[in-house]
């Protein structure tokens, strides 16, 4: 369902410093326009719509309908000089649906 590798779980468990008590990381549906939608991380607050995951003592969060589509999520984070869309440094995360988003 959810795969995290070590790396990510690191670089999430600083990302959701920024947040309350509350909140956890979702993954969510974003882009679109010009470009395909992909999949992005983001500090949020559990809907009555979602079902929520605990990794490594990580709360994430998914909409149901988003997880029964994808079927599996996989994160990783890498770290590179350049050309992925973390920034300058190459450094981000790689989240991948198992099931390519086309909706």
């Amino acid at each position: 369902m959810l795969e995290i590798s070590n790396e990510a779980i690191g670089q999430l468990a600083e990302l959701l410093s920024q947040g309350g008590s509350d909140s956890a990381i979702r993954i969510a549906v974003m882009g679109g326009g010009n470009d395909s939608p992909g999949l992005g991380l983001i500090v949020d607050e559990a809907q009555d719509s979602d079902i929520s995951i605990q990794k490594e003592a990580i709360p994430f969060i998914i909409d149901r309908s988003l997880i029964e589509y994808c079927q599996t999520i996989t994160i990783r984070f890498t770290t590179g000089s350049g050309g992925t869309c973390g920034g300058s440094s190459g450094s981000g995360f790689l989240i991948t649906p198992g099931k390519p988003i086309n909706f």
